[in-house]
């Protein structure tokens, strides 16, 4: 057994709770670090390459007024990017599944296989979580908190579909049936972390940028969304084992059983 599987990750009688599964994530976080920063540097990669376009395009451009701010090419360039870091999220964390089960199993975490299994169900997980941003980005358009109930109703979506092998439609379902009755709890376990991750990405590209200018606030900022996109999709697969432990009753091996 690893070090990792000796830390007591299992599930006890206390239930769901929101700091077990911060303090979970962050014990198989760092248990396996490089290879999970690895994923977390595909995840954080397309806000490296926004950070240094947008540096690029601050120091070649003259200030843009409020009226230009919002063309078409700028909302198509959200858009873009919106969907793009959707489709490397979802597929990291769907790759990182298997590592983080093995983990928790106490067996070895191989980046290969891990990757394997996570391109193994790459269309409907790229399904399911465009389905899931979609009703959610309609949520936020219509009266903003129904996106917020949406958004933990969907919070393990991407677990779901990567280990019951659900297609994305029935995936919404699944995810929503979850999280029922834990969903304030849910609420915290995303906004705790992106709360964490977002001011230290931050305080780090700043001190980038006073050590080494443009160049020093992407890569420094870089390395924190990596680390922090890990955690986060960590913390996304734990609420997932968790809820079905306390819901269903059943242990990792039976959860992991799929991957056998």
């Amino acid at each position: 057994m690893s070090d990792i599987a000796n830390r007591n990750l299992a599930v006890g009688s206390e239930g769901f709770r929101v700091g077990r599964v911060l303090s979970k994530s962050l014990t198989i976080l760092t248990g396996n670090f490089p290879k999970y920063l690895l994923f977390g540097a595909v995840i954080a990669l397309p806000n490296l390459v926004s950070a240094f376009k947008g540096n690029n395009t601050a120091t070649s451009q003259q200030p843009v007024s409020p009226d230009q701010a919002f063309t078409t090419a700028v909302v198509v360039g959200v858009i873009a990017f919106v969907l793009i870091w959707l489709v490397v999220f979802s597929v990291a964390q769907s790759a990182m599944i298997y590592g983080a089960f093995q983990d928790v199993r106490g067996r070895p975490f191989d980046i290969g296989a891990s990757v394997r299994r996570g391109l193994g169900r790459f269309l409907p997980v790229i399904g399911a979580a465009i389905c899931a941003v979609v009703l959610i980005g309609i949520g936020f358009a219509l009266l903003v908190v129904p996106g917020f109930i949406l958004l933990t109703m969907f919070f393990v979506i991407i677990p779901v579909c990567g280990v019951e092998g659900l297609g994305p439609l029935k995936s919404l379902g699944r995810s929503s049936q979850l999280t029922k009755g834990y969903r304030w709890r849910i609420f915290a376990l995303y906004l705790i972390p992106g709360l964490i991750i977002g001011v230290g990405s931050g305080v780090l590209a700043e001190v980038g940028s006073l050590i080494a200018g443009a160049a020093g606030y992407a890569i420094l900022g870089f390395l924190a969304s990596a680390a922090g996109g890990a955690y986060q999709a960590i913390v996304n697969i734990m609420t997932y084992h968790d809820l079905r432990s306390v819901k269903e009753g059943l242990d990792i091996e039976q959860l992991a059983a799929v991957f056998d």
